[in-house]
């Protein structure tokens, strides 16, 4: 079966204008498991912030209180990086994403990894204070500014994404 597979890859190649279409597939392919990368270290923020909240609330309700309404930011950043637009647009798209357009959102993208691994450190690190009953209200200014960061990058990539940079 794999000598079959491979056959028709190389076949499929050969076709005039397949070989496009294919790697357009995989740009769209890659930049859709990126996303799912991003979201999934997101969500494991979130679930350690949610088990943070709640041992919070036992003894510090007003910084539960803050963090839960940083968690809406971050639930919020975390959709729209879900259902953010692809890194690649449709042949009759009026809008073309050039190569170095695709260059410039995996900068972007590999920026968004890298604060998604900041909020996701900064929930493991709450959720152990937590668990201590350490004070944290004080650092939920903290995790604003790493949710401002990534809300940045998101909007930096719309731009891109829709062709509103130069």
């Amino acid at each position: 079966m794999v000598r079959r597979e491979a056959a028709l890859e190389k076949l499929l190649n050969i076709l005039p204008g397949f070989r496009g279409y294919r790697r357009k597939e995989h740009l769209r392919e890659d930049d859709r498991l990126v996303r799912e990368y991003i979201v999934s270290l997101l969500s494991g923020a979130i679930r350690d912030l949610e088990e943070a909240i709640a041992g919070m609330a036992e003894y510090d309700f007003r910084a539960a209180e803050l963090y839960d309404s940083a968690l809406r930011s971050l639930r919020t950043v975390a959709d729209r990086i879900r259902w953010a637009e692809h890194g690649y647009a449709p042949h009759f798209n009026i809008v073309k994403i050039q190569e170095e357009d695709l260059a410039r959102i995996r900068e972007v993208d590999a920026a968004l990894i890298d604060d998604a691994e900041r909020v996701k450190d900064f929930a493991v690190s709450v959720k152990r204070e937590a668990v201590l009953r350490n004070p944290v209200r004080d650092r939920v200014s903290d995790l604003l500014k790493l949710i401002d960061d990534l809300r940045s990058q998101l909007v930096e990539r719309e731009k891109i994404v829709r062709g509103w940079t130069s």
